[in-house]
């Protein structure tokens, strides 16, 4: 079903339930679980995953139970859609790793794997990141050779937590590093500038807390990340540069999230590309699944786009005798009739019509 047909059925059930048709209501929701294969832009488009969501609290347990029975399918195929989308993208970056890897390995100008690993040289004198060094996987060093340190980052999997010691309870810091009063921005005119040099305390105090790797490595990324952010708010120490501080060191202090900074401190993420992230690529993978499941759940809980509906005491309900209603109007018959008046009693969730 198309959205534009299914945009159109959205509109019939909620005609069919303002004006409190049962069984057109069940007739419907029957036809859209039979022939509705959902998807996220379809059900955001049509609106019919907020129409449907809000049928599951309708006094009418035959369509509050169909209401709830699509809102479950719906929401599986979806998730199970995304499972597959992923395992689709691993698939094939898995295989354009392999072929990237024998184009390197057929070609005689292709680097040996040594020469072809992605962990920089200053970093050699750690023990895990020369460790990590001497025994690239085939997959980082060939892919390596092709597209450069972004494309292992792309292409396999994330590395092993070699920088990282979680069993660490006293965070490292530059203070801590003794480093602290020698730590300065790289300024191109010799000046030091106190604002841009405790930002770059802060980036090493984030990266620091839980790493392995030498003062060296860690001075080297906190300095740069903080001089390509300094460039990408327009060289300026104001509100844009402070914010742009405040939120890299925020992710990247974040306990939950170790392989950023395992990934930035061996150098698979240049402080170029750091410092441009946003704070959605920098959240942690737990994080990500979160915001996911909220988007996902927000298709059936947002407002919809539909009759605006007022609060009034005006009404009696005649149900419940109490005057706390909602109420909107419609245009049902021809032009020169009087509207419908839809009221639905807040108490009770009594509805009816009077023109």
């Amino acid at each position: 079903m198309d959205a534009a047909t299914l945009t159109t059925l959205v509109k019939e059930l909620n005609t069919a339930n303002g004006e409190g048709k049962t069984d057109e209501v069940v007739r419907i929701l029957k036809k859209l679980k039979t022939e509705v294969e959902p998807s996220e832009d379809l059900l955001r488009s049509s609106k019919a995953g907020v129409a449907i969501g809000k049928l599951r609290s309708s006094t009418t347990s035959s369509i509050s139970a169909l209401a709830k029975e699509i809102v479950k399918s719906w929401r599986d195929k979806i998730e199970e859609s995304k499972k597959k989308r992923k395992r689709d993208d691993g698939d094939v970056k898995k295989e354009d790793g392999a072929a990237k890897r024998v184009k390197a390995e057929g070609s005689s100008t292709a680097p040996s794997p040594s020469a072809a690993s992605p962990i920089p040289s200053a970093s050699a004198s750690t023990p895990d990141i020369t460790k990590t060094e001497s025994k690239p996987s085939p997959s980082a060093a060939g892919t390596t050779a092709v597209s450069g340190k972004e494309a292992v980052r792309e292409s396999s999997p994330r590395q092993p937590l070699s920088t990282i010691d979680a069993s660490r309870t006293t965070p490292r810091t530059a203070k801590s590093d003794g480093v602290d009063k020698s730590l300065r921005a790289d300024n191109t005119d010799g000046a030091h500038d106190p604002v841009r040099d405790k930002c770059v305390v802060m980036i090493y105090d984030a990266l620091a807390g839980d790493s392995t790797a030498q003062n060296k490595i860690l001075i080297e990324r906190a300095v740069g990340i903080e001089m390509d952010a300094h460039k990408a708010t327009n060289y300026s120490t104001g509100n844009d540069y402070r914010a742009k501080m405040r939120s890299l060191f925020l992710n990247l202090k974040d306990k939950g999230n170790p392989a950023l900074r395992n990934e930035i401190v061996l150098g698979y993420i240049t402080t170029e590309k750091v410092a441009n992230m946003s704070k959605e690529e920098m959240a942690s993978e737990s994080v990500r699944a979160l915001n996911e499941k909220i988007a996902s759940d927000n298709l059936f809980k947002a407002k919809a786009v539909g009759e605006t509906q007022a609060e009034t005491d005006a009404f009696k309900c005649g149900r419940c005798q109490q005057r706390k209603c909602t109420y909107y109007q419609m245009q049902t018959r021809s032009a020169d009739e009087p509207m419908t008046t839809f009221v639905t009693c807040t108490n009770c969730n009594n509805r009816w019509k009077f023109s």
